[in-house]
Parts: structure tokens; C-alpha cells; sequence
């Protein structure tokens, strides 16, 4: 026979149930508030999380657009390095080559001196420019004496353009030259001269070097020619 009485046992059983529905009604609002609370957030976040993907990835792309754009400018820069480089060395290299040809000529003209008693003139910072009437090609050069002491060097100077004429090799004198001044160059010095004067070429005519020739008067200076490119210079 059981200790407590029937009624207490109604009470005991109604305390048990009335726990297990509170029990119930708490879980189930935790679960309902739980839901919702993680709704909520992802709702509130969703929409953050694409703002800062869409600036992220403009960001990115305004970073591809200037490396690309620095690329370019330096592949230009390295080209541009490249050419003046090439243009640095060819110009070198003519340098030398003429120099190589100066040195040769000064000596051959030394030992001519040497053998036969001669004197010898060479030609010196030939210059072409652009003269001041359309088409005038205005020159100047300086003759100087190779041999110390030979006195005074007398002749002509012969200044001849030479190139190319409707397909044709071509070579024109002063004489030949339109507006040609002076006609005729006549050396006299013990040291230098300067000579200048102007010309203008014959319609057609593509030159290409200037010839001089120095022919002298008697047997006691050697007759020299030198030949320059034709580079026309602004001034």
C-alpha cells in the first residue's frame, strides 16, 4: 500500500505536467526567437556583404586598368632606350670610322711630306646650311697647312656636289652650280683660310657627298682631295 494518500498523488502528477508545458513553451520560443534572429541577421548582412564585393572588385579592376596603362608607358620607355641607344652606336660607330680615315689620311700625307719635301693642305670642319633665299645652300670650310714652316700655299680649290640625277650619277663645280658665289675659290695663306660662299642645287639633283680637291700652284705642295657626306644642317 502506497504512503501518500490519493490526493496528494493528483497533486504531484498535475505539478509534473504543469512543468513539462512551461518546459515546452520555453524551448519552442527559443527555437521560434533562434529562427528568427538568424534571419534577421542574414537579411542585415546580405545586403553589406554585396556593397563590398561590388567595391572590392571595381577597386580591383581600377588596379588591373592602371598596371596595365604603367606597363604600356614602360614598354614604350624601354623601346624608346633601345632606339636611342642603336642611334648612339651608329653614330659611334661613324665617328670612329672617320677618325679611323683621318688618322690614315694625315699619315699618308706626312710621310709624302717627309719623302719629298712637300707641303700639304687638308680641309677642316667642312658645314653645309640652309642660306637664307629658298633652295640657297650656304658652305664654309677652313684650309690648314699639315707642314710647319712651309710658307706660303698657293692654287685653286675645286668644290665639286656630286649624286644622283633622274637615276643618273651626276657631279656639278661651282661653276656649274645655280647661284653659285663666289664662282671660283683661289688659296693663299702660310697658316689657314676660311672659305665660304653659296649655291643652289640643279632641279633634280639628290646629293650625296661634296668633293674637294685642292690642286696647288708649282711642284712644292701635293695635291690632296677630301670628300664629305652631304648633311645639311638648319644653322
Amino acid at each position: 500500500m502506497s504512503r501518500f494518500p490519493p490526493r496528494l498523488w493528483w497533486h504531484l502528477l498535475a505539478l509534473a505536467g504543469y512543468a513539462v508545458l512551461v518546459a515546452a513553451a520555453f524551448w519552442l520560443g527559443f527555437a521560434l526567437g533562434r529562427t528568427d534572429a538568424t534571419t534577421i541577421a542574414a537579411a542585415v548582412r546580405a545586403p553589406d556583404a554585396s556593397a563590398v564585393t561590388a567595391e572590392a572588385a571595381l577597386k580591383f579592376q581600377e588596379e588591373i586598368t592602371a598596371l596595365r596603362q604603367e606597363g604600356v608607358v614602360l614598354e614604350r620607355t624601354r623601346q624608346i632606350a633601345l632606339e636611342t641607344n642603336r642611334s648612339l652606336q651608329d653614330q659611334l660607330k661613324q665617328v670612329q670610322g672617320e677618325r679611323l680615315a683621318l688618322i690614315k689620311e694625315v699619315s699618308y700625307l706626312k710621310r709624302l711630306i717627309q719623302g719629298g719635301g712637300r707641303g700639304a693642305v687638308r680641309v677642316a670642319d667642312l658645314r653645309l646650311t640652309r642660306g637664307d633665299g629658298e633652295g640657297l645652300v650656304r658652305y664654309a670650310f677652313t684650309l690648314t697647312q699639315l707642314s710647319p714652316g712651309f710658307g706660303e700655299s698657293r692654287g685653286e680649290v675645286r668644290f665639286l656636289v656630286t649624286g644622283t640625277q633622274q637615276g643618273q650619277e651626276r657631279a656639278f663645280d661651282l661653276e656649274q652650280l645655280p647661284h653659285a658665289d663666289p664662282r671660283r675659290l683661289t688659296m693663299r695663306f702660310e697658316h689657314f683660310q676660311r672659305f665660304q660662299g653659296e649655291f643652289s642645287l640643279p632641279a633634280g639633283l639628290v646629293p650625296a657627298m661634296v668633293a674637294l680637291t685642292l690642286v696647288p700652284e708649282g711642284d712644292q705642295l701635293a695635291e690632296t682631295s677630301e670628300s664629305f657626306s652631304w648633311i645639311l644642317n638648319d644653322q
